[in-house]
């Protein structure tokens, strides 16, 4: 099954702001890094932090030429970090899916240590040092989430803003018949630009686990996109029978069990997507009244 989602308006996207230090920042510059038909993409995000909510402003994006060599690279990287106001509350996260080791020993013969990004599929983050393996599906899902909330600004004067906004609408999100999800651009379509964003801002949000929220940014894509967060306790668990030869369920958040009768128990929002995948069969009833809860 494949569900897309409306990205904002570019007028509430792309916007101006001040580029001024306010209340307490730091800064996260992500970098994906191109191979020889992609470009590499360098995004600067700056977090603040006011009391209430974070705010995350994208005030530097860019493309490098194709073909840019290695080390040609880090020089621009590294221009970025040293300039004011990034000199000294920077961080630096790269793409390390391809070529990221040599990239980084470049950094680390330059005096900077990156943290390394390795994009997955799945839904589980783990890390080896200073080296994070997060799934694509989650890296997007958190720039989809932060832009509906109001709490991701791309700035107006980027040459490459429409260009993000483009790749952010290209994306789609898709269960398989085994219920794994994945989350990719359209065929033929680039995602360097919001793939630079998303190592950067997964950093600045957190950067050491999936963080909140991505559920319920999903539910609300299932729920026909409204943008209203729910008080209300969770939904009922549902029963649903999977097709044969499945073991387990990858959903948002959690590996889910199939018992040894082929039966999963799920959340409404876990079910919801399945319903129309092949095999998969709502059953009767809820597991509250199976388990006399």
């Amino acid at each position: 099954m494949t569900f897309s989602h409306s990205s904002p308006s570019p007028d509430k996207v792309i916007t101006a702001f001040d580029r001024n230090a306010q209340f307490d920042e730091r800064y996260v510059c992500g970098v994906d890094l191109g191979q020889a038909h992609d470009p590499t993409a360098i995004a600067v995000v700056r977090r603040l932090d006011d009391g209430s909510r974070p705010i995350f402003q994208c005030g530097h994006l860019e493309r490098l030429p194709l073909g840019t060599s290695y080390p040609n690279i880090v020089s621009r990287v590294l221009q970025q970090l040293r300039r004011p106001p990034l000199a000294g509350k920077s961080e630096l996260v790269i793409d390390f899916t391809g070529v990221g080791r040599p990239v980084i020993d470049l950094f680390v013969g330059r005096g900077v240590t990156p943290v390394g990004v390795t994009i997955t599929g799945g839904d589980v983050v783990t890390n080896d040092g200073p080296v994070w393996r997060v799934p694509k599906l989650i890296l997007v899902s958190r720039v989809q989430a932060l832009l509906h909330s109001g709490q991701l600004k791309i700035h107006r004067s980027l040459a490459d803003a429409p260009a993000l906004v483009s790749e952010l609408q290209d994306f789609r999100c898709h269960v398989t018949a085994n219920g794994h999800w994945t989350f990719n651009a359209r065929s033929g379509k680039h995602d360097d630009l919001v793939l630079a964003l998303a190592i950067a801002l997964w950093r600045a949000y957190g950067g050491d686990g999936q963080g909140a929220g991505l559920l319920e940014y999903y539910r609300r894509q299932i729920n026909g996109g409204s943008s209203t967060v729910s008080s209300e306790p969770e939904p009922i668990t549902v029963r649903m029978r999977a097709p044969a030869g499945i073991s387990n369920l990858q959903t948002i958040g959690r590996t889910v069990n199939v018992g040894p009768d082929g039966v999963v128990e799920l959340t409404e929002a876990e079910a919801a997507p399945l319903e129309d995948v092949a095999g998969w069969i709502r059953l009767a009833g809820t597991a509250n009244e199976a388990t006399g809860g």
